[in-house]
């Protein structure tokens, strides 16, 4: 079957996964990420669009899988310096799409579900910013030369090899 593509659009929020996957159906557009409540709690700010390109589509298994890629640009709290750091997010993904925990818990490894509703129905946007937001790193900092934190310098590294352990003393008491 030919696969049809609907390009430059804003991504649906909520999608018949169902339908989608019996099309061989492929999406690709952007979300506004003031729109995405869990991203936007996450963040400082956004300067750009979550950008998205997804397929749906059966494996040779017979599986339905949505595999995607999103990517956008934000701003997060250095975590050294407590300054804005600007970060470029990319996410890609392979999700298979099931009705139910059973479902799911007989997918292969290579899979995690996306689950759908009675009617086969889904939410794309949180399932796209799930992936966002598992794509944030755990602890965003600039790159070391680039952050305005007071770092160390060699000699104070030194100057703290140079103290007396206080553990010497009981080293000590023991030899006697």
């Amino acid at each position: 079957m030919m696969s049809r593509t609907m390009t430059d659009a804003q991504i649906p929020k909520r999608v018949d996964g169902v339908k989608l996957i019996d099309n061989n159906q492929q999406l690709s557009g952007q979300i506004d990420t003031k729109r995405l409540a869990r991203l936007s709690a996450a963040i400082v700010r956004s300067d750009a669009p979550v950008t998205c390109s997804l397929s749906f589509e059966r494996d040779a298994e017979r599986h339905k899988v949505l595999t995607g890629q999103c990517s956008t640009h934000v701003v997060m709290t250095c975590q050294r310096c407590l300054g804005e750091v600007p970060l470029d997010v990319e996410s890609e993904f392979q999700l298979a799409l099931v009705f139910n925990d059973d479902q799911a818990k007989q997918l292969p490894k290579r899979f995690e579900p996306a689950e759908l509703d009675e009617d086969g129905l889904m939410d794309l946007w949180e399932i796209i910013e799930d992936e966002v937001l598992l794509s944030l790193p755990d602890f965003p900092m600039h790159p070391v030369g680039e952050c305005t934190a007071h770092m160390p310098e060699q000699n104070e590294t030194n100057a703290d090899a140079k103290r007396p352990n206080p553990f010497d003393v009981l080293a000590q008491l023991k030899q006697k």
